[in-house]
């Protein structure tokens, strides 16, 4: 991706952070960038394919670090069966990692107005970004946990995700309540335990509704 792309993207992200997709301006992010218009309009065409390709920018490298992760340590095992804990930490550290990291904040806090706004394409855009993660580590959960029913593998990787997604977004804010910076070493000292804590839920026997 050459240069003025990735300042668009970057300065697109810094005014989605900011405003949320409504009140993203075009005129804000070129000025932010140092383009123009014509430029904007040339590498993506209008706002809403600007919007998909920041996400597209900053979540595919995730993803397919996490395939390959995936990958490789189903072809380590005999049985091709990744053990719960081990899948969740290859679903969770890498995503919590980067974007936890303080280049990676501006991009939750953009993806958390996008998340509160309702907007027709990011459904799209969810299935076109996240099928195939979510395929595939289903698929590995199902393995793993072969007692499960469908929908009991399904709701617990959705557990997973939204843990995720709502660690991120909250985290910093409770992190300003108790006015304390987290060290580095802190930090992952705190992801080892909430991915421990998240692999232990989803061992957990799955509720059972009565009819």
């Amino acid at each position: 991706m050459n240069e003025t792309k990735i300042k668009i993207l970057e300065a697109a992200e810094a005014e989605l952070a900011e405003f949320g997709f409504a009140g993203a301006s075009i005129r804000n992010i070129t000025q932010r960038a140092g383009v123009n218009v014509a430029s904007i309009n040339y590498h993506f065409g209008s706002k809403v394919e600007l919007i998909k390709e920041l996400f597209k920018y900053r979540i595919m490298p995730l993803n397919d670090l996490r395939l390959n992760l995936l990958r490789e340590e189903e072809s380590l095992s005999e049985s091709g069966i990744v053990p719960v804990p081990r899948l969740v930490e290859i679903m969770v550290r890498p995503v919590v990692g980067k974007l936890m990291s303080k280049e990676g904040r501006r991009f939750v806090q953009a993806m958390a107005r996008c998340m509160s706004e309702p907007m027709d394409f990011m459904t799209d855009l969810d299935e076109e970004i996240f099928q195939e993660v979510f395929s595939s580590f289903l698929a590995a959960l199902q393995k793993a946990m072969p007692d499960l029913s469908p929908q009991q593998a399904v709701a617990k990787l959705n557990f997973i995700v939204c843990s995720m997604v709502g660690f991120m977004m909250h985290f910093p804010r409770i992190d300003r309540f108790v006015r304390q910076e987290m060290s580095k070493d802190e930090f992952d000292a705190l992801l080892d335990q909430y991915i421990d804590f998240i692999s232990q839920g989803i061992q957990g026997a799955p509720v059972t509704v009565a009819e």
